[in-house]
């Protein structure tokens, strides 16, 4: 989902299931800019400490943050790894056709993992179950942040056709 940081023009997307800490801690480095020690994100996360410690590990082996060799260790995100608004660049980038033709090969790939493991979102799939892959969970939660994506951007590309009648579609 797109989310606007507070006092902040940028749109960013977030590729994290809905709900869970990497959601969460994505959001809030997207609306902080000073360091953090784990303790603090727990913190405002509301999140058990060793989770949160996890998150940052992951996400400083993603890039998204940079550990500071503080004592105790301070965490920021990259603003490098942190994209802008996805969505108005695909608008201007793809034709309207172009983003249909694409949703309509989404919505397939989650459709397909939707029947596959008998639930709506990845967050309701029994990991446990030996036919269960982390690849395909995160494969099918890549897809729908995607989707969503592509969604915002078919809304902008049709507000600009309608406001712009003259803009080629």
């Amino acid at each position: 989902m797109a989310r606007r940081s507070k006092g902040d023009s940028r749109v960013v997307e977030n590729p994290f299931v809905a709900g869970s800490v990497a959601e969460q801690l994505y959001d809030l480095l997207a609306r902080t800019e000073t360091p953090l020690t784990e303790a603090e994100f727990a913190r405002r996360l509301a999140r058990d400490r060793g989770t949160v410690a996890e998150t940052l590990e992951s996400f400083v082996e993603l890039g998204i943050v940079t550990e500071r060799a503080e004592s105790p260790p301070t965490y920021v995100r990259n603003d490098a790894q942190f994209p802008g608004d996805a969505a108005a660049t695909l608008a201007r980038e793809r034709s309207l056709e172009d983003l249909e033709s694409r949703m309509d090969e989404l919505v397939d790939r989650v459709w397909r993992y939707q029947r596959r493991y008998d639930a709506e979102t990845p967050l309701e799939v029994d990991v446990t179950s030996a036919n269960v892959t982390e690849a395909d969970l995160a494969d099918w939660e890549a897809a729908r942040a995607e989707l969503r994506c592509h969604e915002r951007a078919r809304r902008i590309r049709l507000h600009d056709v309608v406001s712009n009648p003259t803009e080629r579609s």
